[in-house]
């Protein structure tokens, strides 16, 4: 039993799985630590399978934590030990309470959480302050743009003298130091380089209009020019108001950021929690906590350029310079869909039952079907009005007014300010499909109602998917994605947060054998997923296969039935897209008849 109990904590441990648990913001310590079994101390939040976690998880009779903040990293576990071992908590007034948060103590306007299970409490401190309760005052380096904490040293070029400093008590205290040349030049933007002496670090003198570390940062505080790239600003919170997390955070894995980005002292990244674009995306952004899983979101930072619209500077006709006459040569066209946005070095392990939590903007094809007769199901963003899904989401023919359409979501029957939801105008089955037997021909076509004329716009949260070409074909073995908010295992009865997976694709012949699925499989279906956990579940039903080429997503395949979810040699099943190409392409391209 104990062997087995060893393996499942271990499996549910992988990337492909997480639980659904309170969400953090920064990590600051709690009172007292929580120990393992072991004496080993357990790190929270800590982040395994795309999800932040802030207590001890509870799995079967066993409760694991991580040794480090991110397990999906290092893979250091250990069980806690049962929570009558672990040392009362006492607040500072020296009197055990219930719910300490009731008086905040953090101070300097830090943000107080209960943590119920270990009865007590963590402070979430502003960028400048730190400690338990928030109350070490934190010193800010202008030459560097950054806090530096208490005990912290760093180097400084000040007044052409070169210095070494340390934050004492919030106050920073510098003396002047011997120093000679750098043997290279890590400075930026033709900054002049200093070697501290007793230290051997390399300090940096910036030229007018450059600052931070490495001269690297330009003065641009208020406002960002082009798309930002080069925007150094202090601006620290989204558009919604959420705070950012820093670059530097432990947390992030497989995200950008100062461990992953080439140059990132370049693209201004660094121990800070400041928006930046490292991307080259339309504008500034940071990584967020939304619901305990890594999000991200553009920051409230306007453009240094005034709209067009809102300028209310007239020019006269005639001092208008003369118009110049477009190049005739055609750029090359980008693709305009089956374009993920990218804010993660790769596509992340797991499987969608239990599988690994994905970034907004990662899958933004997707679709969220609700209705008030039927299951809920997913489907594929393919055209403007279009969306296709599973022909046996909707065999019991429900009404089109019970049907609403949801696009750019990311948790489950959750809207905000990057969803758009949509009624349905229609919704059309192959001729081929019947009731009698729903796994044949499974696949269906949904018109969205348009909202002022138009159905969707796209924006980075919204996008289609390709749809391959009638010849298109993908090897056996080559990795697909399929993503959705089903099940996290078979007999969960609770929808997840958007998730996705990579799954291999099986030969037909394979798929076809007695002991996987038999004659049941047909020339219009695809197999993936052989031989693992990885697989789809109750809920994901519609959704896509996708299989990229060149960096561009085509829709493959639809999720549509299996045996179960993730059982040994039991693969899913997708109805395959290509046969059914000239169908979809006679329906959303046909002509309205005139009335």
């Amino acid at each position: 039993m104990q062997t087995f109990l060893m393996a499942y904590i271990i499996l549910l441990f992988l990337p492909c799985v997480f639980s659904s648990l309170t969400s953090c913001f920064f990590s600051p310590p709690a009172l007292l630590p929580v120990l393992t079994t072991t004496g080993k101390e357990c790190k929270f939040p800590f982040r395994q399978g795309g999800r932040i976690h802030h207590h001890c998880i509870t799995i079967m009779s066993s409760r694991p934590c991580s040794l480090t903040h991110n397990f999906d990293r290092d893979w250091q576990w250990g069980f806690c030990a049962p929570e009558k071992t672990q040392p009362d908590v006492f607040v500072h007034t020296s009197r055990r309470i219930m719910d300490p948060c009731q008086v905040n103590p953090c101070q300097n306007g830090g943000v107080c959480t209960l943590i119920p299970h270990r009865r007590t409490f963590e402070c979430s401190c502003p960028e400048g302050f730190s400690g338990r309760l928030c109350v070490q005052k934190k010193c800010y380096e202008t030459i560097h743009l950054r806090y530096y904490d208490i005990g912290e040293s760093w180097g400084r070029i000040h007044l052409r003298n070169v210095e070494q400093c340390t934050c004492v008590a919030g106050e920073i205290k510098c003396e002047r130091v011997r120093y000679t040349m750098c043997r290279r030049n890590p400075c930026h933007n033709e900054g002049t380089c200093r070697r501290i002496v007793t230290t051997g670090k390399e300090v940096c003198n910036c030229r007018r209009g450059y600052s931070g570390p490495y001269c690297s940062f330009e003065p641009e505080t208020e406002c960002y020019n082009s798309r930002g790239k080069s925007y150094r600003g202090l601006v620290d919170t989204t558009v919604s108001g959420a705070r950012c997390l820093p670059w530097n955070s432990d947390l992030l894995h497989d995200e950008l950021h100062v461990g992953t980005v080439v140059a990132s002292p370049l693209r201004g990244l660094g121990e800070h929690a400041y928006c930046r674009n490292p991307d080259g995306d339309k504008m500034p952004w940071c990584y967020t906590l939304n619901d305990g899983a890594i999000s991200w979101e553009y920051c409230d930072i306007p453009s240094c350029v005034m709209p067009v619209f809102s300028s209310r500077r007239i020019i006269p006709f005639e001092v208008l310079p003369a118009i110049k006459k477009p190049n005739p040569r055609k750029p090359a066209k980008k693709p305009v869909c089956g374009k993920k946005h990218k804010k993660r070095l790769s596509i992340a392990r797991g499987r969608i039952m239990g599988g690994s939590s994905v970034l907004p903007g990662t899958h933004p094809w997707m679709a969220a079907i609700y209705s008030e007769q039927s299951d809920f199901c997913a489907g594929t963003l393919v055209s403007s009005c279009w969306v296709v899904s599973a022909a046996h989401c909707f065999f019991r023919n429900p009404l089109k007014s019970q049907i609403r359409v949801v696009l750019g979501q990311q948790r489950f029957n959750v809207t905000d300010p990057n969803t758009r939801t949509f009624g349905v105008e229609k919704y059309i089955f192959p001729k081929q499909f019947s009731v009698f037997n729903p796994t044949l021909h499974d696949i269906v076509l949904i018109k969205l109602k348009k909202q002022d004329g138009r159905c969707v716009r796209r924006t980075p949260f919204i996008q289609p998917i390709c749809l391959p070409d009638k010849s298109m074909t993908f090897p056996d073995d080559y990795c697909c994605t399929i993503s959705g908010w089903g099940h996290i295992h078979e007999k969960a009865n609770a929808y997840s947060s958007l998730q996705e997976a990579g799954v291999r694709l099986i030969s037909h012949d394979t798929c076809r054998k007695p002991e996987v699925y038999g004659n049941h499989v047909t020339a219009d279906m695809i197999c993936a997923g052989l031989n693992g956990c990885v697989d789809a579940c109750q809920g994901d039903s519609g959704g896509p296969l996708a299989c990229a080429r060149n960096d561009v997503s085509f829709l493959y395949g639809i999720i549509s039935w299996g045996e179960g979810c993730g059982r040994s040699g039991k693969p899913g099943v997708y109805t395959k897209v290509v046969n059914y190409i000239d169908w979809i392409n006679s329906v959303i391209r046909r002509k309205p008849k005139p009335s």
